[in-house]
């Protein structure tokens, strides 16, 4: 027999689900009344005899206590009504003791205790009757059937953690056709972009995407932080689910993955024509508009026809009655507060709401913010974080401690992803020690465990992971609101960035006016901020430490200091500042660090790019014979062009045919050894930029070579596996209402 959470269901599910049971196992027409107070009666039926009516009650409750104090009450009701025959369905697992209490209690209405169905018979009828199991979606979701045959597989990084959320997100989630769209692009397309403002659910969605997937045969969740991890995990012959969750940075921008454009296109494109693989990726609407503005190829490549928009737009009034609803219900409201937003039909205020955000009704509600309020201050208060989407996080930031906030403000700057505990209490210590003295920073030692007490669950998770505590926000609203804040508050940017302990506190957070593309999520400092930015870049020259982590969730690890990626990102963000002061880069810039080989040529190149060569006293005449051996690929020859066009030596190189020769041979050479067609468009990139130098280069010719070599892996159309994402779901009419009896029947 199958084992359903039938907690999964809202009360008004619940009752729905009943209806269905019985109409099956009695073999009658059940009535089904409006939701809202029943005085005793969810459904009913005329009894087979002719003698009455039936009533029926559905109770969803977590353990028999709770059951049987309500119970009491609803006793007195059915004894006004009469009944022919009671019958009385839970979600409580009954022992026979307990039947026999109930059918005491309801003497002489429940005729028997077969009568009275708890969690064990009702998953008894729900095996007998797949059509009724197949219309609830989140029982055979959450089912323990299905969750032991996704365990059962070798699913990397999906945690035990990752999967109690999901089923959480299962309970709460409103089936709406944003799973049916995003079902069937990713049917289509084998990969879906799902994006969306902050909040909307678009992890939310992917993760019961991917539950649905899982529990349909596929073998691996494959969740990713770069393209390099997606091409190393990829293995022929498994079906695998790949998942890159907040793939253009969480919340601005932010791609430090050498290729990224060209890794990733490759990749939708390899997905897209093998039978066993999807790819499921999240972001944020702005950035993806902000990744097709600087990546071209992004637009040239379509990648709109396979994105699935979360729009609030698609979300309609019943839909977001709903989604109310269902948080209401998790909630375990006191009455007194549902009847507050019962009265005068309140809740309408917050349906129809220009910032309805699921994410907002969840911070509220789960972390119980409205106790500090009065019944009636409650819909003030819930309207308020509506009107003011941050203040969830404004109002519990402004009652904690001040070494609480300052600890917040300082992990803000380390960066959305995840960091070990042990470098945040560090560069917490270390900024106390600068703003108020050592004092405090030295006792810092005996208020941590309080401080991350006090946090957890609230603003921070944390886990163990390879012996070490990592700790992460508690959800991206989290960090978007202490950006926020630090982005008002000029003074605390100036303590932030004169007290920041690693260099990524200053690359991941902070730039000047001068970056050429806007960056949003960045805080933008003022001129009279730049001191303390140099301040922080000759720290980091100094004494170089970095908390940013590499790898995934399955093993994270300390990302190595690289003093010229450091450098890189430091004149791309605070341009102004560097054109300003170029003094800063005395000494700091050197011949040697051009020719070492320790460090990527792509990166040498681009801090070239960047800098003046006569202001470093750098050779570039002797810095193209020291890099001459490292042109292995057309790649490196793209990278180097520049170098050549400003140098005497690169440009005798420029037009002489010998060395032209040798890089139309390498050319030829990687066209013969392509794999596949985006490997041909990779090199027909490199001889289009290569051409701008290089006027030996015939790109019609090429062009053609191209094509003709493309011809060789033309392939027939695979046969893709089965993978249904099932039958499409109602979502309601979407025609207004005034909804009053969903939410009564919170009462």
């Amino acid at each position: 027999m199958s084992n359903y959470d039938l907690l999964v269901l809202q009360p008004n599910e619940f009752e729905n689900l009943t209806r269905d049971l019985l109409q099956q196992k009695e073999g009658v027409f059940i009535e089904s009344f409006t939701i809202g107070r029943d005085g005793g009666v969810d459904l009913r039926f005329a009894s087979p005899e002719g003698k009455g009516k039936v009533i029926v009650q559905a109770k969803r409750y977590k353990n028999y206590a709770k059951l049987k104090s309500v119970l009491s009450g609803e006793a007195k009701k059915v004894a006004l009504l009469k009944p022919e025959r009671y019958i009385l369905s839970t979600t409580v697992g009954l022992t026979p003791a307990n039947k026999t209490e109930i059918q005491q209690l309801f003497k002489p209405y429940i005729k028997a205790t077969e009568d009275i169905l708890g969690r064990d018979e009702l998953n008894n009828l729900i095996g007998q009757y797949p059509a009724v199991e197949k219309q609830y979606y989140k029982l055979w979701l959450a089912s323990t059937t299905v969750l032991e045959s996704i365990l059962n597989k070798k699913i990397e990084n999906w945690s035990a953690l990752e999967l109690e959320e999901t089923r959480r997100d299962v309970s709460l989630y409103v089936m709406n056709d944003s799973f049916d769209r995003a079902s069937k692009i990713l049917r289509d397309n084998r990969y879906v972009i799902i994006s969306g403002i902050p909040g909307i659910g678009k992890t939310t969605l992917a993760r019961i995407l991917m539950y649905n997937i899982l529990s349909n045969g596929y073998e691996e969740l494959v969740k990713i932080n770069s393209m390099d991890d997606a091409a190393q995990k990829l293995t022929q012959g498994k079906k695998q689910i790949f998942f890159y969750d907040d793939f253009l940075g969480s919340s601005y921008l932010d791609i430090k993955e050498a290729g990224f454009e060209s890794k990733i296109l490759s990749f939708i494109e390899k997905v897209k024509r093998e039978p066993d693989k999807l790819f499921i990726l999240s972001t944020r609407e702005y950035i993806l508009a902000a990744a097709k503005r600087q990546f071209e190829k992004f637009s040239l490549n379509n990648i709109e026809l396979a994105k699935c928009t979360l729009d609030l737009s698609n979300y309609s009034e019943e839909i977001r009655a709903t989604i109310l609803y269902n948080h209401l219900a998790d909630a375990d409201l006191p009455i007194e507060y549902i009847k507050a937003l019962l009265d005068g039909k309140r809740y309408l205020r917050l349906i129809r709401h220009d910032n309805f955000n699921p994410r907002i009704i969840e911070a509220f509600l789960k972390e119980k913010l409205y106790l500090k309020e009065t019944p009636e201050g409650f819909m003030k208060r819930f309207l308020d974080f509506f009107d003011r989407p941050y203040s969830v996080w404004e109002f519990a930031f402004s009652k904690m401690k001040a070494i609480e906030q300052q600890a917040l403000l300082v992990r803000a700057t380390m960066g959305a992803s995840l960091v070990f505990t042990s470098d945040w209490f560090d560069a917490v210590k270390f900024y106390l020690n600068g703003v108020t003295g050592a004092g405090q920073a030295d006792a810092l030692d005996e208020e941590w465990n309080d401080v991350i007490k006090d946090l957890l669950g609230t603003f921070i998770i944390t886990s163990q992971n390879h012996g070490n505590e990592i700790v992460g926000f508690h959800n991206p609203s989290v960090y978007d609101f202490l950006i926020d804040y630090i982005r008002q508050k000029e003074s605390v940017q100036g303590k932030l960035i004169r007290n920041a302990l690693f260099a990524n506190q200053i690359t991941g957070t902070f730039t000047d006016k001068g970056l050429d593309k806007p960056e949003y999520g960045r805080i933008h400092v003022s001129d009279e901020l730049a001191e303390s930015v140099v301040s922080a870049f000759k720290r980091q020259i100094d004494s170089p430490k970095s908390s940013k982590l590499d790898g995934n969730d399955w093993h994270w690890y300390k990302n190595h200091f690289n003093q010229l990626k450091y450098l890189n990102e430091m004149l791309r963000l605070f341009p102004v500042l560097f054109r300003n002061r170029p003094e800063l880069l005395k000494g700091v810039v050197t011949q040697e660090m051009f020719v070492d080989t320790d460090y990527l040529l792509e990166e040498r190149m681009s801090l070239l790019d960047k800098i003046d060569e006569d202001l470093y006293d750098l050779d570039l005449n002797a810095m193209v014979d020291v890099i001459l051996p490292e042109l292995e690929s057309s790649y490196d020859y793209v990278n180097t062009a520049s170098l050549m066009e400003r140098s005497e030596r690169g440009q005798q190189l420029l037009e002489d045919d010998e060395f032209l020769g040798t890089l139309e041979k390498k050319l030829n050479q990687e066209l013969e050894e392509a794999g596949d067609d985006e490997e041909c468009e990779l090199i027909k990139e490199d001889v289009h930029e290569l051409a701008k130098y290089y006027f030996g280069i015939n790109v019609d010719v090429w062009d053609k070579a191209i094509e003709e070599a493309k011809c060789k892996f033309e392939e027939p159309e695979p046969d893709y596996d089965d993978w249904d994402p099932g039958e499409s779901f109602s979502v309601g009419t979407g025609k207004s209402s005034d909804y009053y009896d969903l939410y009564s029947s919170l009462l």
